[in-house]
């Protein structure tokens, strides 16, 4: 979760994520008390960790008493400042290195308005490095045609053994100057580049927001496995990451920013809050990718991955539509109260995967004992009882696995109606 102390910034990053919050008539500064109602909240839900952005977090004239508050209030919540790297080093001295650690968003020399501010980016970095502060080096690729050698030379330098990379996403329906899609192939090549600089230079690379399973060839991810297995655990499927407002409202992350917004004191914890926006954001915008093959890859269909960031999906959000696997088990269970069990059955398993959440998965597991599948009914009444957290659910899987006949967990021989499976390209 991230919490925005400051909506300007010292920085003009051309891909900035964060522009379309910078809007006449919204508080600039987050207040005191809102960190309060934030940091207690923070302690009774057991928020693991928070980070404190912007624009640029050192712009809050209180950012030492944040920090101060939070450790006090939530110790057992860890905290980072990320930020752009432009500000006087002597804030630096007002904060306890023990107390947060700090990612530094560095762009290449060219990308800065001001020639001098990349210069005051590293010296801050050396600043912070010498005081005694956990760092990081955070870096966006936003053009194809970037420095490969740039970060892992950078990192290298500066004594790191590790970074922090992406692709820039865009704000959906906001102006953004990123990486395009039809961009990725020659844009992956330079990354790829990257990755072998910082291997050879034994710097690790941390992916921060996922990207599609196809982003690198077969061949390349196959490296990267044996070289940065952070990276290849992280291609895919992406969780919602909560930025949260001046105002306490949490956005599912700010390139979807102009999507549905909650109150974060609204819910009881984080995890709480990120099954809403999946149920509520990622699944509406779910029904295709952002690549005509997505529909079609066996990646996309078990949900190993989302087909690109979901800005980039066109797909409509209506609030306060019901999540797509509401609708799914509503008509199965109209099939199953005529009689058709075989036809409920079908449905649920002709459906893409975001709508086979698990209410329709339990219709499945009771048509599948009408027709005594019980092969079905052990498969999608186990899944049903991991995946959830609700006590009703787990009830009716339990009894549905009650009712299953000795011996009879063995699977159906269909093994010829299983189609092989094919990698995307």
């Amino acid at each position: 979760m991230n919490l925005v102390l400051a909506r300007a910034c010292t920085n003009t990053c051309p891909y900035c994520f964060e522009s379309g919050e910078r809007e006449k008539g919204k508080a600039g500064l987050v207040s005191m008390e809102n960190v309060m109602k934030l940091a207690v909240w923070a302690r009774q839900s057991q928020l693991p960790y928070l980070s404190l952005l912007g624009g640029e977090p050192f712009l809050h004239p209180e950012l030492p008493a944040i920090v101060t508050l939070f450790r006090k209030t939530s110790p057992g919540t860890g905290l980072r400042i990320l930020t752009g790297g432009i500000f006087k080093n002597r804030l630096l001295e007002a904060i306890n290195p023990e107390d947060a650690g700090i990612i530094f968003n560095v762009n290449e020399p060219r990308d800065y308005r001001n020639p001098k501010h990349f210069d005051k980016v590293i010296n801050n970095i050396e600043t912070a490095i010498r005081r005694g502060f956990r760092v990081i080096l955070g870096f966006n690729v936003w053009r194809p045609d970037f420095d490969p050698m740039f970060m892992p030379e950078l990192a290298h330098r500066l004594g790191r053994t590790n970074f922090r990379w992406t692709i820039a996403n865009p704000q959906r329906n906001f102006p953004s100057s990123v990486v395009s899609p039809e961009q990725f192939g020659e844009t992956a090549d330079r990354c790829f580049e990257m990755l072998q600089e910082a291997a050879r230079l034994k710097i690790e690379g941390l992916l921060d927001c996922p990207l599609p399973m196809c982003f690198f060839t077969d061949a390349q991810l196959g490296w990267i496995g044996q070289y940065h297995n952070s990276i290849a655990s992280r291609m895919g499927a992406c969780e919602p990451v909560m930025d949260v407002t001046p105002e306490l409202e949490a956005v599912r992350c700010f390139a979807l920013s102009d999507t549905q917004r909650v109150k974060v004191t609204d819910f009881g914890s984080e995890q709480e809050m990120s099954d809403w926006f999946r149920l509520n954001t990622d699944y509406q915008l779910l029904n295709s990718g952002i690549f005509p093959h997505c529909v079609d890859c066996p990646h996309f269909q078990s949900g190993r991955c989302f087909g690109g960031c979901l800005a980039w999906h066109q797909d409509k959000i209506t609030e306060g539509a019901e999540p797509p696997g509401t609708a799914l088990a509503v008509a199965m269970q109209t099939l199953l109260d005529a009689g058709q069990p075989e036809a409920a059955l079908e449905k649920y398993e002709s459906t893409g995967f975001w709508a086979r959440t698990v209410v329709p998965m339990i219709v499945a597991a009771m048509a599948a004992t009408e027709l005594k599948r019980w092969d079905l009914v052990v498969r999608y009444a186990t899944e049903a009882h991991d995946q959830t957290t609700e006590p009703d659910i787990k009830a009716v899987a339990s009894q549905l696995l009650a009712g299953v006949p000795t011996g009879r967990f063995e699977a159906a021989d269909d093994d010829d109606d299983v189609p092989p499976f094919v990698v995307c390209s």
